[in-house]
């Protein structure tokens, strides 16, 4: 396959792009600016929103899309401006390259990105891909974002794939590093009760899921990405500490992490039990099940 990736410079992006390499593909990166294509990939197109089209999706078998605005940080109006902007009214004009693109020339599969926020905030219940939107920002921003992708559906013979992607691990990117500095510096603690449950995934299965995605023709619609065994709060700050060898913290207090974060602190604290359901039962075998040994392979 030739797979183009937006957002193929970042952390996921650009481990997908070196192991759909591995496997033999051909990756097309897109930046949004001109710049040499890395080691590889095979070019490096530029992507601009505000183009017609944003993209040229032309010679590609399937277009995976990361591309989007953090949502770590403080949550200002000008913030959620920007998480919002840079995925819904993005992934529309992703939509609309596919649909400009000659029949037959265009890609027939869409893998965009979406997140677990999805679910909101739900507390013991078990979610899999069939289960309800929740409720808040995140969630809304997921819903629209997702919707605008669906539309990739109303082009003749294309396939849309919606990645509900929980806590990556990875030993150069996501919450890892992050995580482990912390831990090192003994200010780990679980976050308020600690019982809420915290969906996470390690990069190798991100990028696993994502290319079993593309190669499996018929797969289509949501995957949680997320480890088949999901923990809480205060399992995973218990196994990072045992793993790293150092002791938790004092917890912090749910009042203290809503102060100081904003709404994001909320966020932070929302529970989701998701299992994914759709990649088990489509032959996916995940590589990095557990957290214990997942942790481990980083430590």
């Amino acid at each position: 396959m030739r797979i183009g990736i937006t957002g193929g410079l970042g952390f996921i992006g650009s481990a997908l792009g070196r192991e759909a390499r591995q496997r033999g593909h051909e990756v097309v990166v897109y930046s949004r600016k001109p710049q040499p294509a890395p080691a590889w990939a095979v070019a490096c197109r530029v992507m601009d929103p505000a183009g017609t089209p944003a993209l040229d999706v032309s010679g590609l078998d399937g277009l995976v899309h990361l591309a989007g605005e953090s949502v770590v940080g403080y949550w200002t109006e000008a913030k959620k401006k920007r998480i919002r902007e840079s995925r819904v009214p993005v992934t529309r004009k992703v939509v609309q390259a596919l649909r400009d693109a000659p029949g037959g020339d265009r890609p027939g599969v869409l893998v965009c990105a979406s997140g677990s926020g999805a679910y909101g905030d739900r507390g013991d219940e078990v979610l899999t891909e069939t289960s309800t939107p929740g409720d808040g920002f995140l969630a809304e921003v997921c819903r629209d974002w997702e919707a605008a992708a669906r539309e990739a559906e109303s082009v003749e013979g294309t396939r849309v794939v919606l990645l509900r992607t929980g806590m990556v691990l990875g030993e150069n990117g996501g919450a890892w590093p992050l995580l482990k500095k912390i831990f090192k510096m003994r200010l780990g603690s679980r976050l308020g009760d600690g019982r809420q449950w915290a969906p996470w995934i390690h990069l190798e299965d991100e990028v696993g899921i994502i290319l079993h995605a593309l190669e499996t023709p018929g797969l289509r619609g949501p995957f949680n990405l997320g480890s088949p065994n999901p923990v809480t709060n205060a399992e995973m700050t218990s196994i990072i500490a045992a793993t790293l060898k150092t002791t938790k913290f004092f917890p912090a207090p749910a009042f203290a992490m809503k102060l100081a974060l904003g709404e994001f602190g909320s966020v932070v604290l929302d529970s989701q039990r998701m299992l994914p359901k759709v990649a088990l039962e489509s032959g996916y075998i995940f590589k990095h099940p557990d957290l214990r040994g997942a942790v481990s392979s980083l430590a």
